[in-house]
């Protein structure tokens, strides 16, 4: 009888052991999620997380609240400073209107004669002569509607006046650009335009 109680007593000390011993880390609590695997990396971070703080997304604006105009790069400044085109004629550039600036660059492969050299020169001359004062005048009129916001002092009369005489000088530069491209194909033969175009790398159509 004593020899019964005491096999008892050692199955029920053994028999908790046991069953941990055979029990899957995975159903525990204590394991769960965790194995002898490396845990997996962290995911990498959203990118436009990065542009977000307490729930706000930032501005592309922002860190430019200091530029001379605020509506213009510098790249747009300089630009308009240098009368370059902008691609303000890209309608003539690319449907068969050259260019006087770099037919010019290109003489030597379109064989352009010394008269045509001439009145591309001129043509090139006036062109930039324009871009350059119309350039420096919308740089001007920029200021002025930048400078009216600063100060709180623009109404919506001077904004409708600012802004309409923004968009003449613009569209006064585009069209001295697309005339240049106009006085260009006038002076060049048509196997000069089309060997221009091949040079530039545009498809004919």
């Amino acid at each position: 009888m004593k020899s019964s109680v005491r096999l008892l007593s050692l199955i029920l000390v053994l028999a908790p052991a046991s069953a941990l011993a055979q029990t899957n880390p995975a159903d525990c609590p204590m394991h769960a999620g965790h194995s002898d695997a490396q845990a997996s990396p962290a995911p990498a971070p959203d990118p436009q997380a990065q542009h977000q703080h307490a729930g706000h997304v930032m501005s592309p604006y922002a860190g430019k609240e200091g530029s001379e105009v605020k509506a213009l790069s510098a790249e747009e400044m300089q630009a308009y400073r240098d009368g370059t085109g902008m691609g303000m004629a890209k309608p003539a550039e690319l449907n068969h209107y050259p260019g006087p600036r770099h037919v010019l660059d290109l003489a030597a492969d379109l064989k352009v004669t010394d008269s045509q050299k001439a009145e591309l020169q001129a043509v090139f001359r006036r062109m930039h002569e324009d871009a350059v004062v119309l350039g420096g005048k919308i740089i001007e009129k920029e200021k002025a509607l930048d400078s009216g916001f600063a100060s709180g002092s623009i109404d919506e009369k001077t904004l409708r006046r600012l802004t309409s005489e923004i968009a003449s000088l613009q569209a006064e530069l585009r069209a001295a650009h697309l005339k240049a491209h106009l006085a260009t194909k006038r002076i060049l033969t048509a196997e000069q335009v089309a060997r221009y175009d091949e040079l530039r790398g545009y498809a004919r159509s």
